[in-house]
């Protein structure tokens, strides 16, 4: 979508330069600019103006006014709790585990979009640690609301 807004712009743009090109008669735009401006704009003119705004200012300012913060890498927006539990994530667990929502990418432990656990194996999991194979998740890293955010999230994107 954001290839072919840019595409556009480019598109029109370069309309723009052709129109006023042909515009100044038969010299071209320089006849046009020796002699001043004293025409009313036509609808060509009006058109090329209102695409190059649109393209080049108002498009990107919607895109970086959107709501960005709570949308993860596969574009899903989360409400404010699945939120709070990405990035209590990502700062506690993205380092050993895998899961696409989140962007992380450890190999120590299970790749949760895998294994797609559960909140309540993945509270079980926070309480009391894991220790199989080479990794080893210590007990408590999350405690009480933080330990219910994470464990939500996990179960809302793991898998998706």
């Amino acid at each position: 979508m954001a290839a072919i807004l840019f595409l556009s712009f480019f598109v029109a743009l370069g309309l723009g330069v052709v129109l006023v090109a042909m515009r100044g008669g038969p010299r071209g735009v320089r006849d046009s600019l020796e002699r001043g401006r004293s025409q009313r704009l036509h609808f060509a003119e009006w058109a090329v103006t209102a695409a190059i705004v649109l393209f080049g200012l108002v498009v990107p300012a919607l895109v970086l006014l959107g709501d960005q913060a709570s949308a993860g890498p596969n574009g899903e927006t989360l409400s404010a709790e699945l939120t709070e539990g990405r990035q209590l994530f990502f700062e506690r667990c993205a380092m050993c585990h895998t899961l696409d929502d989140a962007g992380a990418v450890g190999r120590v432990g299970p790749d949760l979009d895998v294994l797609a656990p559960s909140k309540s194996l993945t509270l079980n999991a926070i309480k009391e640690g894991r220790a199989r194979g080479m990794g080893q998740m210590p007990a408590q890293l999350l405690e009480g609301a933080e330990a219910e955010a994470v464990a939500e999230y996990i179960e809302a994107v793991a898998g998706r």
